[in-house]
């Protein structure tokens, strides 16, 4: 063996050493993965937004897939509250805090505002329809969008088929791109309307009809299928029950309020009488934001409970997630502060949730 042979011996060799186990690195490539894919899905969303006008319930278009249905997952942070306040029936898994909050500044008086209380548990919106079971297509997964209940059927054979997005609202949709092409179909007996986009790399096609008074249905999807083929594929919806999957799992929700939007990084609630959209009481998984000083302790997190002209809001830094979670209750409504950390140590974040 000469020099230059012992030498590339020893680097390879003291590299060998230093690099991780086979777990050790299947973990890492794994926890990669599922960060990498839970970003894609935000982007998607957030560019399918933009596509809608967004003051009126419409099509929910999608360019990425979302992960595939799963049972909730085990929660990986739970927000606990101090002994002060009445314990959270969370899991008994849930270790109990550490420190006691501190005292909160007083709360605004409420003028003209409704009071809200909590109720046990939560119950999940479920998306009402299905497509005729294919070996190649996947079981919907079901969200809310600001009132808007949206199915996502994944295809596995992308060079046949393509993906499907069934949205059913109470309005009739309303389109922020001009440059499309409309025209009349029948549609399970009603007059419906098949949208073309142009654009690359495929023509987008929506379908959209009134199933009947105050719900509108649109079915989304690419020109891998032809005009009479989407026309089929809406014919062939059957009824179904879908829940939504929410980025949260929660011990309380706000009684007497409203569902309105259950995504990867948000679950918000608003009262039956306002417009979808609206909310009032919101609960959000932000990318980390520094904190505007802290005046609670809670399980180790430092966090921020703070009130202003109409808004209450309590902010945790989630250090584990390198995320704030962040509840907001505005828009008329008011919470005691007791309530809001009654609450926040429910809201346990699951793994498939996506700092927004």
């Amino acid at each position: 063996m000469d020099e230059l042979d012992r030498l590339l011996a020893e680097a390879m060799n003291d590299a060998a050493g230093r690099a991780p186990s086979d777990d050790g690195l299947l973990t890492t490539v794994h926890t990669r993965s599922r960060q990498i894919h839970r970003r894609r899905v935000a982007t998607a969303l957030s560019a399918a937004a933009a596509v809608v006008v967004l003051g009126v319930p419409s099509v929910f278009v999608l360019t990425s897939r979302p992960s595939e249905v799963v049972p909730p997952a085990d929660p990986v942070m739970s927000v606990s509250t101090s002994p002060s306040v009445p314990p959270s029936p969370t899991p008994s898994s849930s270790p109990s805090p550490s420190n006691t909050p501190s005292s909160a500044p007083p709360s605004s008086p409420s003028v003209a505002s409704d009071a809200v209380t909590l109720t046990k548990g939560w119950t999940a919106p479920t998306f009402p329809y299905l497509l005729p079971p294919r070996d190649d297509l996947k079981a919907p997964v079901a969200s809310l969008d600001r009132g808007r209940l949206v199915g996502f059927f994944e295809t596995t054979d992308t060079r046949d088929h393509a993906d499907v997005t069934v949205t059913v609202s109470g309005a009739r949709p309303t389109f922020s791109d001009s440059e499309a092409t409309e025209t009349a179909r029948q549609v399970r007996g009603h007059a419906g309307t098949l949208r073309t986009v142009d654009v690359s790399p495929a023509k987008q096609l929506a379908l959209y009809w009134p199933e009947s008074s105050g719900r509108w249905i649109t079915l989304a999807t690419d020109d891998t299928y032809t005009p009479d083929e989407v026309v089929a594929l809406a014919t062939s919806l059957t009824t179904g029950s879908t829940a939504a999957l929410p980025p949260f799992q929660l011990a309380y929700s706000p009684a007497g309020l409203v569902t309105d939007t259950v995504t990867a990084s948000r679950m918000t609630f608003r009262t039956s009488s306002a417009a979808p959209g609206s909310a009032g009481f919101s609960v959000v998984l932000r990318k980390r934001q520094q904190l505007n000083g802290t005046n609670q302790k809670i399980r180790g997190y430092d966090a921020a409970l703070s009130h202003g002209s109409g808004v209450t809001t309590l902010a945790i830094d989630v250090k584990d997630w390198n995320a704030t979670l962040e509840i907001t209750v505005n828009g008329g409504l008011t919470i005691s502060d007791a309530d809001l950390l009654r609450f926040a140590g429910g809201a346990e974040i699951l793994e498939r949730s996506n700092p927004e």
